[in-house]
């Protein structure tokens, strides 16, 4: 490791361990007038506990989970959670930062170049209002950070969206395989894609219509096209439906056929082959 890394990495843990202290002797400092005014059954540790629960600062949870997707390192986490409890607790709205160093365990230095970098990145902005009188005041607004942490969350959900769909076809294109006992040509694997992009068929469908190929001995992309094509004509849209409308057609001695028969088919569709009375 590196001396600058380890010096950074040393920093950040004691602004961490300094802002425990902090808290718990704010805590203790609480419960020493507190304590009195509770009931004289409760144990300090029940008191300590409801001391606690009482001055809780609430923090968007997608904070902790987002600020590495942002860009936010420990230590800028920790001046953004200082400036919420100036501003939530102790109603400070701009806090110094002669205050901000008073309870963090870096420099004033570094404190307003986190600052600078939070406002630079859109993360933190500085607002200036005007009160009664015309008396200027400046506060800090997380607004721009809440706005980034639903952006990033947003992003995280459809990037994962995406990636389970890409995993959802992968997969089906290797049923496909596994049941051809074969690789899949280019013009088979264009027809899976577009049954799913274009044809909007659900996947569950296509793997109802890649069974029914598989029991009527039709190991064919051509001919499961035709089932999916029936099948869409028919309103069928689960594979519950699916098998029901099969099992119709099984019983008739009928087969989606995609093979034209001695008389032409001038309207273009395919025929429905009753193979039971065919002659062989």
């Amino acid at each position: 490791m590196h001396l600058g890394e380890a010096s950074e990495a040393s920093v950040l843990n004691r602004c961490f361990f300094y802002f425990q202290v902090y808290f718990y002797n704010q805590v203790l400092g609480i419960v020493g007038s507190e304590v009195k005014k509770m009931d004289r059954k409760m144990s300090p540790h029940s008191a300590l506990v409801d001391v606690m629960q009482q001055g809780s600062t609430a923090f968007p949870v997608m904070l902790f989970t987002e600020y590495k997707r942002l860009g936010l390192n420990e230590g800028q986490m920790m001046l953004l959670l200082h400036i919420m409890v100036f501003r939530d607790k102790e109603g400070v709205l701009f806090p110094t930062v002669h205050q901000l160093e008073e309870r963090m365990s870096v420099s004033a230095d570094q404190i307003i170049q986190w600052i600078q970098t939070l406002v630079r990145k859109g993360y933190l902005s500085i607002e200036e209002t005007v009160e009664e009188g015309g008396i200027r005041s400046e506060r800090y607004s997380i607004v721009p950070l809440l706005q980034e942490l639903a952006a990033s969350y947003l992003e995280r959900d459809s990037d994962e969206s995406v990636t389970r769909t890409e995993t959802s076809q992968e997969n089906l294109f290797q049923l496909f395989e596994r049941e051809f006992c074969r690789p899949l040509s280019p013009m088979e694997y264009e027809m899976l894609t577009k049954w799913l992009d274009e044809d909007k068929h659900p996947e569950d469908l296509i793997i109802a219509a890649l069974r029914e190929a598989v029991f009527c001995g039709k190991l064919s992309c051509r001919y499961i096209d035709r089932i999916l094509l029936e099948w869409k004509r028919n309103r069928i849209h689960t594979p519950e439906e699916a098998t029901e409308f099969s099992k119709k057609f099984r019983q008739k001695g009928i087969l989606y056929q995609s093979e034209r028969l001695p008389e032409e088919n001038r309207s273009g569709e395919f025929f429905l082959y009753n193979w039971v009375n065919q002659n062989s």
